[in-house]
């Protein structure tokens, strides 16, 4: 089982050491490949959607940014989740990578840096593809530690992979992340302690950019 994850904008907080590049070994059901990380791009939370709840709340995502991402693949997919089934194309060019992160900060479970049940994603760029059946826009209720809002849901923008990195292995590769882009409310910007297996470091969360829900996969073709 897999929350739902309101992603917001995000980077290093000022005065944070900037972040080191690295390359790291991605493998998924698309690709196997070495990529590099640019930098922090994203912080998404675990979401109660429309009073559905949240299974774990101290899971978090921090997502990276793929540099100059090479891609052998452009499949076409169908994905289902509870707002029906899409058929998308999923497109090779600028991937993130997303790693399972806690909260540290003073109101944060500080027992684990780790969350093991949560996997990595690769998020590629996903859109419907022409001649099918569009998302219908819709508004949802989403509550979580920053945001208590109801916001309009606009069209799928990202595809989560289940991603094995460096050969750490995937405890779900079933489930994978539709993301949709969201148009919500005014938000104030606001600093959050985090930990990873890239360290401890604080980032800079600004607006809400997506909602990441839980679906399945199945692949039409791969070219």
């Amino acid at each position: 089982m897999l929350d739902h994850f309101l992603c917001y904008k995000a980077k290093k907080a000022r005065g944070e050491e900037r972040f080191e590049k690295r390359v790291v070994a991605l493998s998924d059901q698309f690709q196997q490949r070495q990529v590099k990380l640019i930098g922090v791009e994203q912080f998404c939370n675990a979401v109660d959607k429309n009073g559905e709840g949240i299974l774990d709340p101290s899971a978090h995502l921090t997502c990276y940014t793929v540099g100059r991402p090479i891609s052998v693949v452009r499949p076409r997919v169908i994905s289902t989740d509870q707002f029906g089934e899409l058929e998308l194309n999923v497109r090779k060019r600028r991937t993130q990578l997303c790693v399972p992160t806690q909260e540290t900060g003073a109101t944060a479970d500080l027992k684990r840096v780790e969350v093991p049940s949560l996997d990595h994603f690769e998020l590629y760029s996903a859109a419907t593809a022409p001649g099918t059946t569009k998302f219908e826009r819709r508004e949802v209720g989403l509550e979580d530690q920053f945001l208590d809002e109801t916001v309009e849901l606009k069209k799928p923008v990202r595809l989560g992979v289940p991603t094995d990195k460096n050969s750490e292995g995937i405890s779900d590769p079933t489930t994978h992340l539709t993301c949709y882009s969201v148009k919500a409310p005014r938000f104030e910007k606001r600093d959050v302690e985090v930990a990873n297996q890239f360290g401890e470091f604080r980032l800079t969360v600004k607006k809400p950019s997506m909602l990441c829900v839980p679906s399945g996969k199945q692949v039409v073709t791969d070219d």
